[in-house]
């Protein structure tokens, strides 16, 4: 869905009106109804969700042979803690759309509603799997999420436990930590340790990263691909450093040969707990944080391979962006996500201003409402203040004129 504002047009109201219609509610998020059993068997979201205490999300694909092995222990966790331990919880399963994977077919979707006990998105509502794959951010399959009973996110990803699920024969002694409490700690620099070290062998206190954003890169010297970025890395990584910028970098994999701090070869417990709360499945990868520890982003490369001279530093999320500076990637994502544009190519340099200001707010709010639950945002904002590709298909796409003063 793209919604757009032109300048004149624009309304405050209207946009805070917008704003509020995104306040969580699991009719939101699934569509009035959900399948159990077989495809054809719809019943009320709000009739069956309405009182649990907890609502755990599913993304998972038929396709998928890891998907296959975590059915089976799923089953007996979610049979465990609804009939035997009596816990208020659903489970609602969603096929993930992943790009480059083929879309879940009807026989399959229906093989897996006979034999799973929980609740499923209906299969011909492929406009909230895109959407919700996209909110909560799926990488890998499979993924559960927990929400609690107002539909904010508990726990981000339970990736980590579902090695445990699929080891505990019996559900036992996973069902026993539900609620599971979130993996990842809020200040990421507290799983790092307090010493690193440096390429010729020296160690560098944790004091050392005050102040600074902090690139972890999961690496191995050996991976081609690894070596290829890390020359990338290296690059941006210097140029930033002559620009007096506050940033480091923390090498999971010990090499003599990098420029940037290493983490000690026997912190194999850390990299590990690391490597869990990130979900690293592949190398290279790198996740950025800011000086208090927190997340910035986990798609450090692919910023590298685009920001190669680091302009961008430090790639903080913002709540309202210029379209005309965007790459046109962006389109991809505003047809995945409701989305306000503010077309005011226009109009002079103080109109553009004061639009951008009277659009701020709104934006903000939904920008901490997201942040806050862990989630991508489920609303995007923009201002468009010159013309530029983006802009252009915007409007092509929109059907609309040329901007107007």
């Amino acid at each position: 869905e793209l919604n757009s504002a032109a300048g004149q047009g624009f309304q405050l109201s209207s946009a805070r009106s917008m704003a509020d219609n995104m306040k969580v509610s699991f009719n939101k998020l699934f569509g009035d109804t959900l399948c159990r059993n077989e495809p054809t068997n719809e019943v009320g979201t709000k009739h069956v969700l309405e009182g649990k205490q907890y609502v755990g999300i599913l993304f998972g694909a038929s396709w998928s042979g890891s998907c296959k092995q975590f059915m089976q222990p799923l089953q007996q966790v979610y049979k465990k803690l609804i009939e035997e331990k009596g816990k208020s919880f659903e489970l609602v399963y969603v096929p993930a759309t992943v790009p480059g994977r083929p879309d879940e077919d009807k026989d399959s979707f229906k093989e897996l509603l006979t034999m799973a006990p929980w609740l499923a998105v209906p299969l011909h509502r492929k406009s909230v799997h895109k959407k919700l794959t996209r909110r909560f951010q799926v990488r890998q399959i499979p993924m559960l999420v927990l929400l609690d009973s107002n539909g904010s996110t508990v726990h981000r990803d339970i990736s980590p436990a579902i090695t445990h699920i699929v080891e505990d024969a019996d559900g036992d002694s996973f069902a026993d930590q539900f609620p599971w409490a979130e993996k990842r700690n809020t200040n990421v620099k507290e799983m790092l340790g307090d010493v690193f070290v440096k390429g010729d062998g020296s160690q560098v206190s944790i004091k050392e990263l005050e102040g600074k954003h902090v690139g972890i890169l999961f690496s191995t010297a050996w991976h081609y691909q690894c070596k290829g970025f890390q020359q990338m890395l290296d690059y941006m990584y210097e140029k930033l450093k002559e620009q007096g910028k506050a940033f480091e970098v923390i090498d999971m994999d010990f090499s003599p040969n990098v420029p940037w701090l290493c983490m000690p070869q026997t912190a194999n417990e850390a990299k590990q707990k690391l490597g869990e709360a990130f979900r690293i499945e592949k190398v290279p990868s790198l996740v950025v944080i800011d000086p208090d520890g927190n997340v910035v982003t986990t798609e450090g490369v692919e910023i590298v391979n685009k920001d190669t001279d680091g302009e961008c530093f430090p790639w903080t999320p913002k709540p309202l962006y210029d379209l005309s500076t965007l790459e046109p990637e962006i389109l991809g994502e505003m047809n995945d996500t409701v989305t306000c544009v503010l077309l005011c190519e226009g109009c002079d340099e103080a109109t553009k201003a004061a639009m951008a200001e009277a659009m701020l707010p709104v934006a903000e709010e939904a920008f901490n409402a997201a942040k806050m639950s862990g989630c991508e945002a489920g609303m995007l904002f923009f201002t468009a203040t010159d013309t530029s590709d983006v802009v252009y298909q915007l409007r092509l796409s929109c059907e609309l004129n040329e901007p107007t003063s």
